[in-house]
Order: C-alpha cells, then sequence, then structure tokens
C-alpha cells in the first residue's frame, strides 16, 4: 500500500467495517468498564507529540480525514486541548463519490460539533456520481489502483498543494494492521506526524465514550 493510500482510509462503498466497528463501540460499550487511567495516558502522550511537533497556529499543518472513528477522536482532543492549532490547521476530506450514506452524516455531526469546516476534495472534473461514472467508469470496473488513484489519489495531492502542506498528519495506529506493526509518531524525512500510534482500538472507544466523539 502507498503511503498516500495509507493516509486515504476513506469509508468508499468498497471498503468494509462501518457498520462492524459501530457495532463493537456498541458491544464496548456493554462489557468493558472505563479504563480512565490508561486513556489518560496516551492523552498526555497526544499533548506532549502535539506541543512537541505543531505550530501553535497550525499554519500548513494538514489533517486527513476519513471520518472514522480514530480521525473523529483526533478532532475531539484537538479541540479540548489545542483548540488554536485545530482552527489554522487544515481538515482534508475526500468525497470519492462513493461515500457511505452514513459516512457524510458523521463528517456533518464532526463538523457541526467542533466548529471546523473541512477542505473537501472531489475526483477532477466531476461532482456527483453519474459524473464520475460517464468519465470514468463504474467502480466495479476500473481496476482498483486506478479507482485509487482518481477517486482518493489525485484529489488528495491537488488538497496538499492547496494548502501549501509542510507537516501532515493522519490517524494511524500501530494496532491497525493484522500483525502489530511499529510506528513512529514523528517522521522527520516525511515530515508526518502520527499522534494517535499509540492508542489501542479500546482506547479509542473509551475516547469516543469521554468526550461524546461523534462516529
Amino acid at each position: 500500500m502507498s503511503a498516500t493510500l495509507g493516509v486515504l482510509r476513506v469509508g468508499v462503498c468498497r471498503a468494509t467495517p462501518w457498520l462492524t466497528k459501530r457495532a463493537a463501540l456498541h458491544q464496548h460499550r456493554q462489557t468493558l468498564k472505563f479504563s480512565s487511567a490508561s486513556l489518560q495516558a496516551k492523552v498526555d502522550s497526544f499533548r506532549k507529540d502535539v506541543e512537541l511537533y505543531l505550530p501553535s497556529d497550525g499554519n500548513k499543518v494538514v489533517f486527513a480525514t476519513a471520518w472514522l472513528a480514530t480521525d473523529n477522536a483526533f478532532v475531539a482532543l484537538m479541540h479540548e486541548f489545542f483548540p488554536e492549532v485545530l482552527k489554522g490547521l487544515n481538515l482534508v476530506a475526500i468525497d470519492t463519490m462513493h461515500l457511505f450514506p452514513e459516512t457524510l452524516d458523521c463528517a456533518k455531526l464532526v463538523q457541526e460539533k467542533y466548529g471546523k469546516a473541512a477542505l473537501w476534495k472531489l475526483p477532477k472534473d466531476v461532482s456527483s456520481l453519474d459524473e464520475f461514472e460517464a468519465k470514468y467508469g463504474t467502480a466495479e470496473d476500473l481496476d482498483s489502483a486506478d479507482f485509487d488513484f482518481v477517486s482518493k489519489v489525485e484529489p488528495f495531492q491537488r488538497a496538499l498543494e492547496e494548502c501549501q502542506k509542510e507537516i501532515l498528519i493522519t490517524g494511524r495506529r500501530m494496532d491497525q494492521a493484522a500483525q502489530r506493526i511499529e510506528l513512529a509518531v514523528w517522521e522527520e524525512g516525511k515530515r508526518t506526524l502520527n499522534p494517535m500510534v499509540g492508542f489501542s482500538w479500546s482506547d479509542i472507544l473509551d475516547c469516543v465514550d469521554k468526550y461524546g466523539v461523534p462516529i
């Protein structure tokens, strides 16, 4: 998977897991006690990393969101602890023309709750699914690499240029792969910050509960 696609975890209809993760949240709320000490340690580390690596005004910083629970938890934590940084950074979202309706509903809730409008980018020269299919073909007919490029990669590249990106923030976590991976909080060569890297899925669910994060 390319670095760009690693950032663009967009909830398109080809992708899995919106309903599965929603169900997991409900199960979590029913079966687990709130682990405040564990979450607080992760939040403390998050705050230190943001203070160390991000400019106080958020200028030329880009956070790429796919409106997943981890992405929304990041926005919630920034709103709670670094509102001025959140205000100044660029919240970038890609509408592939194939997003779940629930994803769009969640995007609306997040933007309204935290007062942060996203910079939306669409596939080039289209503004609807009909136009997308007329220009590029259906998602089923397109090669997966071609679909990813026209619906995600190219629009994201345009967004980075428009924002004059100097620092990229991702919502990547070490526990997301089939086998736990090692991922640095700060990648100097890429000027990329991964502030959620140490959060587990359970931590994210705790964060959703504690801060009332839309998902």
